[in-house]
């Protein structure tokens, strides 16, 4: 149970740092999930993602990958060269 309340403080401090920054829903895991969308954009490395992230099992980093659109159509303007 201590734990859990340890979790739950670190959320609501890094959620306090990010409205005292000016940023809105910022929370852990939006900055995660920023983090991990800019690892995987600049090294198009899963695994380096979910080395990052600390996951045990790949799957629990899939939420985390997201790709935006201006990556997708470097890829695709690359692809086609």
């Amino acid at each position: 149970m201590g734990l859990y309340r340890a979790c739950d403080a670190l959320q609501q401090t890094i959620s306090r740092l990010y409205r005292q920054a000016g940023i809105k829903l910022g929370s852990s895991h939006s900055g995660r999930r920023s983090l991990a969308a800019r690892v995987l954009a600049a090294t198009g490395d899963v695994e380096t993602v979910h080395t990052i992230l600390g996951h045990q099992h790949l799957d629990h980093s899939k939420p985390y990958l997201t790709v935006d659109q201006d990556t997708v159509r470097r890829a695709f303007e690359q692809a086609l060269g």
